[in-house]
């Protein structure tokens, strides 16, 4: 029956159980979207039995949760057919909007930019329309006329989308696929394995002449999930230490949002996941906002109060994808219970009546060290969210490893940030020193002695002697012994500003450059073969016939931004496609990145100058 319908997504006896009329509708629903087909499919199966109209009516909104504007693609599209659908549509957007420049003039080119971008189901990059500038507008132009710009724009709209229809149909709970579903899980993989190729194909070579694979790099850096763990837990006995010094206590707090933003409720006496009848079509960003919001107004609150509160907080899953916070705060032991009526009060604020408030939406353990370190109470949650190290199994006996990888491709799908600093020292200006040596800033007469311990307290990882020299763990950032320091770096992409982290600069000391080595990126064994070349010229003692010293210099040149258009962000980068909240780029901007040609040239940005904008 599958080959008559040209879809063989439901076996032979669950066709039978589907209505003639209804079969082919089914199949004309479900064999566009890919490998969630089926399970819609199924899930239509279920609810036909009952009532077979809105079965129907499901299944078409389903479908149309999963197409993506009026593209004429669905969230499940392969992606090099994605990549050149975006080539395409760019071009030609951008050949519509100089005609429409040239008959009209800027305004309605701009106007139907935007149209064309709303259809496709994306925002336009621009902020706030009505009051952007010519400059702005120009920026924002320069984007559309990019299919970078669409790579990015349509790929988290894919993720979102596959991951809110899987949640719809029951695919992600303890039961089925844990914290996200089995399809985004090997999407993440997918993307993970083309990005660490296309980093192995690739090199830094530095002014020495010194070439270094990017996965090389990139394993050394805090974007590996070792490290990365590692960072987090010297920070988070830092904090410790620094609070047993100054007789400050510790609190474990457990935020959970209110029952109408999770999909499925867990019954533990049961050991099984039901689907929550109070749910009302949130999506995890939805309620990570709801939490943002609620850390706002208790922060506000505390502040008013003049409690200053520092420490880490954890945005993890449960089972079903929703987020939820948990937090290990420092505070003057004085102040604890305030600081824990502040938070139960806020918590419970939004639906405080439904039954379980009180109970379940704040949860606070004050840290009781003959029981455990504060450090002990939020590790585990560290290490789940990371890669599973030292743990075998997580709260619903699933094996730690496996539900890591879950968790990251859930982080990444839905764009949220796991861990955050509440409180205390720049990490950015931590990570600058520890890329210097002690002669490079020893060797300096007029280095002061606070910025030599802040220097070694970093090279020694000791985060808690690090915030006591920065100021303490709640002073602010323009209060703080040492900084970072940017400087303008010409024009991006887009011709927007753009600002580099060249190093540090300390109070009562001036600048300390930490970025002492330029490097550009190339292709992978690139510097082999200029020194294999010039290898043979000396040999030769002459350089080889018909080549000139401007070919010469042409070897190992970096790669053109062209060339670098189809790669994805990193392959360690645990909440998707954001930007990074601190600089951990050591290379140089590859050729082309912020030197675009001047309006009227051939870049994307010189057409949009082109324009008028």
């Amino acid at each position: 029956m599958g080959q008559a319908l040209n879809w063989h997504g439901l076996k032979s006896e669950e066709w039978e159980q589907i209505g003639a009329d209804n079969r082919r509708f089914v199949a004309s629903m479900c064999r566009k979207h890919g490998e969630i087909g089926r399970p819609m499919a199924v899930d239509y199966l279920h609810r036909s039995r009952e009532d077979s109209v809105k079965a129907n009516q499901r299944l078409r909104a389903l479908s149309e949760a999963l197409e993506m504007g009026k593209t004429g693609l669905t969230a499940t599209v392969h992606d090099g057919e994605l990549k050149k659908w975006c080539k395409r549509h760019a071009e030609e957007i951008e050949m519509v909007c100089e005609q429409w420049t040239k008959r009209a003039g800027v305004d309605e080119a701009i106007r139907y930019a935007r149209k064309r971008v709303e259809d496709c189901g994306l925002v336009f990059p621009i902020a706030d329309p009505d009051n952007a500038t010519r400059e702005e507008w120009g920026h924002a132009m320069a984007r559309v006329f990019d299919p970078r710009w669409w790579r990015l724009q349509a790929r988290r709209i894919q993720a979102r989308k596959i991951e809110a229809v899987a949640r719809e149909i029951r695919l992600v709970h303890k039961d089925a696929g844990i914290y996200s579903s089995d399809v985004t899980v090997k999407r993440r993989k997918g993307q993970k394995r083309r990005n660490y190729d296309a980093l192995t194909a690739m090199e830094a070579v530095n002014e020495d002449g010194e070439a270094v694979n990017l996965a090389e790099l990139v394993k050394s850096s805090v974007s590996n999930p070792v490290n990365r763990r590692a960072e987090l837990m010297v920070r988070i006995k830092g904090f410790e230490q620094c609070a047993d010094a100054a007789g400050h206590v510790g609190v474990f707090i457990t935020l959970t949002a209110p029952s109408k933003y999770h999909r499925m409720t867990y019954i533990k006496s049961m050991d099984r996941a039901l689907p929550n009848r109070k749910y009302k079509g949130f999506d995890p960003r939805e309620t990570q906002a709801y939490f943002c919001r609620l850390w706002s107004q208790i922060r506000a609150q505390l502040w008013r109060e003049e409690i200053r509160p520092y420490g880490f907080r954890v945005a993890e899953p449960h089972h079903d994808g929703t987020p939820h916070w948990h937090m290990l705060l420092f505070v003057d032991k004085e102040q604890a219970e305030r600081l824990r009526a502040v938070i139960e009060d806020y918590g419970i604020r939004e639906d405080g009546k439904e039954w379980g408030a009180a109970r379940q939406r704040v949860k606070i353990v004050n840290i009781d060290p003959e029981k455990g370190s504060a450090a002990g109470y939020i590790a585990k949650y560290v290490a789940k969210n990371i890669d599973g190290h030292g743990l075998e199994e997580d709260l619903y006996g699933q094996p730690a490893d496996s539900s890591a990888a879950r968790i990251d491709a859930w982080a990444s799908a839905w764009r949220i940030r796991q861990f955050q600093q509440i409180g205390g020292a720049s990490v950015t200006v931590w990570r600058e020193l520890r890329r210097l040596k002690l002669d490079d800033i020893a060797s300096d007469e007029e280095t002061s002695v606070e910025v030599i311990k802040a220097f070694l307290a970093a090279d020694s990882s000791d985060w808690a002697a690090y915030t006591m020299i920065q100021g303490g763990m709640t002073v602010r950032r323009e209060d703080q012994l040492i900084r970072s320091n940017y400087e303008d770096n010409g024009k991006g992409r887009y011709y927007q500003p753009v600002k580099r982290l060249v190093g540090l600069v300390a109070r009562g000391f001036g600048d300390l450059a930490t970025r002492l080595t330029q490097w550009v990126i190339q292709r992978a064994g690139t510097a082999d073969k200029q020194a294999e070349r010039l290898e043979a010229m000396e040999r030769e003692n002459a350089y080889p016939r018909g080549s000139s010293l401007e070919e010469l210099e042409d070897i190992g040149q970096p790669m053109t931004l062209e060339e670098l258009q189809a790669l994805d962000a990193g392959p360690f980068c645990g909440a998707g496609t954001a930007p990074p909240w601190t600089r951990g780029n050591n290379c140089t901007a590859v050729q082309g990145l912020h030197e675009p040609e001047p309006p009227g040239g051939g870049s994307i940005t010189g057409k949009a100058g082109a324009m008028g904008v």
